[in-house]
């Protein structure tokens, strides 16, 4: 089993996506031999050549199919974090704002309409590097940022606090930029599809009976898990 740091999905060692291979593993009799922890990128690599089963929070996109079995059981988007000295409140305006500077973590990244957004602040020398999410966060709520693309599922315990609420708004200025599929990837080295349809299988159920959602809320705010589960598991 492979995770990666991200959110409230996994963090030194829980997050709803360990639980929730977990409790696949568990209706399934199937014992996970060992979890690890792995940069993104290397948890593809190695998904792709079969040196590990299984990952999660993989959006389904072609070139990973050719390797895996992906079965989503989220879809979620980034949204912008602003600071509430930023005036301005639409895509057009936030380039000009006196007040931003935008924080961006390497290795993210974002649909075509958000990396144009991200190419025109480079541009103006308004993007700031921060290490991870902890660092993003850290500099929005000091102010040295101003905002921020994240999902909520990254944002989502940090937003908790009343004193940041307060401190920033968070807007959906990219419309008509679809939500991002996540689900469990199964490597096709280690998988047969008739194999990894009981674990699809055993999803669907999760989501009908309600174990899904319940897994979620473990974690993240009912706000968020609602948004997660608005569609349902394929």
């Amino acid at each position: 089993m492979g995770f990666y740091e991200y959110g409230l999905a996994y963090h030194d060692g829980h997050g709803y996506d360990v639980d929730l291979i977990r409790e696949l593993a568990r209706r399934l009799h199937c014992a996970v031999a060992s979890e690890s922890v792995f940069p993104w990128i290397r948890t593809l690599k190695l998904l792709q050549i079969g040196e590990i089963d299984i990952a999660t929070s993989a959006t389904p996109t072609p070139d990973r199919l050719q390797y895996a079995w992906i079965y989503p059981y989220k879809h979620s988007k980034s949204m912008v974090l602003l600071r509430t000295e930023v005036q301005a409140r639409t895509l057009a305006s936030l380039p000009n704002d006196p007040k931003l500077r935008w924080g961006v973590i390497r290795g993210w990244k974002f649909s075509p309409m958000q990396e144009q957004l991200l190419a025109e602040l480079g541009k103006r020398n308004k993007i700031v590097s921060a290490i991870d999410e902890h660092d993003l966060y850290k500099m929005l709520t000091e102010g040295v940022i101003t905002g921020a693309l994240a999902h909520p599922t990254s944002y989502d315990d940090w937003l908790r606090s009343p004193a940041i609420r307060n401190q920033v708004v968070v807007l959906d200025l990219f419309p008509d930029v679809e939500a991002t599929a996540g689900g469990v990837a199964l490597s096709k080295k280690r998988f047969p599809e008739a194999a990894a349809e009981l674990w699809h299988a055993e999803l669907r159920k999760m989501s009908r009976d309600g174990s899904l959602h319940d897994i979620f809320r473990r974690s993240l705010s009912e706000e968020t898990t609602d948004y997660l589960l608005r569609l349902p598991v394929p």
